[in-house]
Order: structure tokens, then C-alpha cells, then sequence
């Protein structure tokens, strides 16, 4: 029972090293909270992204659709109208001008 009472039993070495032991730990839960709303901030972030690229995606989409009903077009009018694809092509590029 006297080995006991000479050297410091693991709880009064916890307790000896807590108040050190507590700051350490609030550092590094204010660490690990500062990393958690980077990490909500930057999720955020990409969320934004990711919709501004769905948008521009659809606007690809929708000035490819109009470009391959002009192209149709063109022919068409190619096919009917002998040179009208050459003028079809100067009323464009008059129109991408002006746009």
C-alpha cells in the first residue's frame, strides 16, 4: 500500500497535466470547428459553381439547337434555290454583327 501513496497513480497524472491538456484540447476544437465552416463554406461554393455550369450547359444546349435548325435551314433553302446558301451565309454573319 505504500507503493501506492510514492508514485502518482494515472489519475493524478491526468489530473496534474489537465489544465494544459484542456487548453490543447480547446485549440484544437477551435481548430476543427474553424475547419468545418471552411469546409460548409467551400461546399457552398461548389454548389454555386456547379449550378452557374448547369445554367451555362443549358445555354450550350439551347444555341446548339439553334444552330443545327439554321444549318437545316441552309440546306434546305440550298437545295431549293440554286446560290442560296451563299446568301443565307451573308444574312449570318450580318446578324452575328449586329449581336
Amino acid at each position: 500500500m505504500s507503493e501506492q501513496s510514492s508514485s502518482p497513480t494515472p489519475l493524478r497524472q491526468e489530473l496534474r497535466q489537465e489544465p494544459h491538456q484542456v487548453a490543447e484540447q480547446q485549440d484544437l476544437q477551435a481548430e476543427l470547428d474553424r475547419s468545418r465552416e471552411e469546409i460548409l463554406r467551400l461546399r457552398d461554393l461548389l454548389i454555386g459553381m456547379e449550378h452557374e455550369l448547369g445554367a451555362a450547359r443549358g445555354r450550350l444546349a439551347m444555341h446548339e439547337d439553334s444552330k443545327s435548325r439554321i444549318a437545316s435551314a441552309q440546306a434546305q433553302l440550298s437545295a431549293k434555290i440554286p446560290g442560296a446558301g451563299f446568301l443565307f451565309g451573308l444574312l449570318l454573319r450580318l446578324l452575328r454583327g449586329r449581336v
